[in-house]
């Protein structure tokens, strides 16, 4: 029978196990940054963040980095050894909090190490809640600069004793709207063909929907005349073309090597595979699986290719993007199918859809003004570092 171990071997045991190094990767030569950063950031985030630095190694604690040439690992602690060691391993030369946790510890022993840190409020959610008492005030005074979004915050902040200066302006890092490859030869001539007329676009559009759609097109017609719609489907296109064909439409199918008639009503894609150039082309597209599901379109697509969106009320799997669209007044959305001629009218008319153009892209460019801002912070602390 094998007895058990006594306290004091327990003891030592668990002495052992503290006291252990933990095994980093080598740190490169050069200067670092660390970034502790949310675990939802999305990686095209991190990425864009790197590509604002020369000569300069990114170490993330978080989240997994989104590129293989970046460091990364878990966060130190809770214990000031651990701190420590981490620290003296890594030796950075800025530490950038992004993250609303309690990040009292390790930035205090930080400070004690003479690191310059940065805070930035990359989530929007605030920095209060984890701290209790004057924890917060402490936690404050380590940082350099603090970046936020809100009025609001700033007023908080101020409340707690930091300067004007160390406040500065910034976004969440959110999801930037990114364009998709354009097909220029394809959109020059297709626009030329069918020169100034008003033009819409159904992306990503099932064949359950198409009626519906040309529906709306038809009561759109008669408020604007020489309308264009353009059909992008999502597959089954001889089907949705057979639908077009038996409603009565002036059909025209848009191919790479033609030049659509300009008196067609309806042009119809084969697939998504130019749908950039379709929606390049319309002032405003619908979002096509919004209506009945069971996938949206991305707006983003549209966003970032200046198109005004339309949609129905079912956004999976790009509910974030559409509540921020929402949030900001920057869609035009119908609850069912009898509301979607009049609000496609409406949203056709130039001053709405230039307004919601506008300010679509001034949300989907947000998370690029942030990186934008947070790079040039922690360059001119870099710079000052060098000096």
């Amino acid at each position: 029978m094998v007895s058990a171990p006594s306290s004091s071997a327990i003891s030592a045991l668990l002495r052992g196990v503290r006291g252990a190094q933990v095994a980093m990767a080598p740190r490169p030569e050069g200067p670092l940054v660390w970034m502790h950063l949310p675990a939802e950031l999305p990686a095209e985030m991190l990425a864009a963040l790197k590509a604002g630095f020369e000569d300069v190694s990114i170490l993330v604690t978080g989240r997994a980095p989104a590129e293989d040439e970046m460091l990364s690992a878990p966060l130190p602690g809770p214990r000031k050894a651990a701190i420590d060691q981490f620290i003296a391993h890594w030796r950075p030369d800025i530490l950038l909090w992004g993250t609303p946790e309690n990040g009292l510890a390790i930035c205090r022993r930080a400070k004690r190490a003479g690191i310059k840190m940065l805070l930035a409020d990359t989530t929007g959610e605030g920095f209060m809640a984890g701290y209790r008492g004057r924890q917060i005030n402490e936690f404050l005074a380590y940082f350099e600069r603090v970046l936020l979004e809100a009025p609001a915050g700033q007023a908080d902040l101020k409340k707690l004793d930091l300067a004007e200066s160390q406040i500065a302006v910034c976004k969440p890092l959110s999801e930037i709207a990114a364009p998709m490859p354009e097909n220029e030869p394809l959109l020059k001539r297709i626009a030329a063909a069918l020169g100034p007329r008003p033009v819409w676009c159904a992306a990503g559009v099932s064949r359950g929907e198409i009626g519906t759609l040309l529906a709306a097109h038809r009561h759109a017609v008669m408020a604007i005349p020489n309308l264009l719609m353009i059909v992008v489907p999502r597959a089954a296109s001889e089907f949705i073309e057979t639908i077009i064909q038996k409603d009565g439409w002036r059909l025209a199918t848009a191919d790479t090597r033609t030049r659509p008639d300009k008196h067609s009503e309806v042009l119809l894609a084969q697939n998504c595979d130019e749908l950039a150039v379709w929606m390049r082309l319309a002032s405003v597209s619908y979002m096509g699986g919004t209506l009945y599901g069971p996938e949206a379109a991305d707006p983003f697509s549209a966003v970032a290719l200046g198109s005004a969106v339309l949609c129905g009320p079912m956004h999976a799997p790009f509910e974030a993007r559409y509540q921020r669209l929402a949030a900001g007044h920057a869609l035009a959305m119908v609850e069912s199918q009898n509301a979607l001629p009049a609000r496609l009218v409406a949203a056709l008319a130039p001053d709405a859809s230039a307004l919601l153009a506008m300010q679509a892209w001034n949300i989907g460019s947000e998370g690029a003004e942030a990186v934008q801002t947070i790079t040039r912070e922690i360059n001119t602390l870099l710079a000052a570092e060098a000096s």
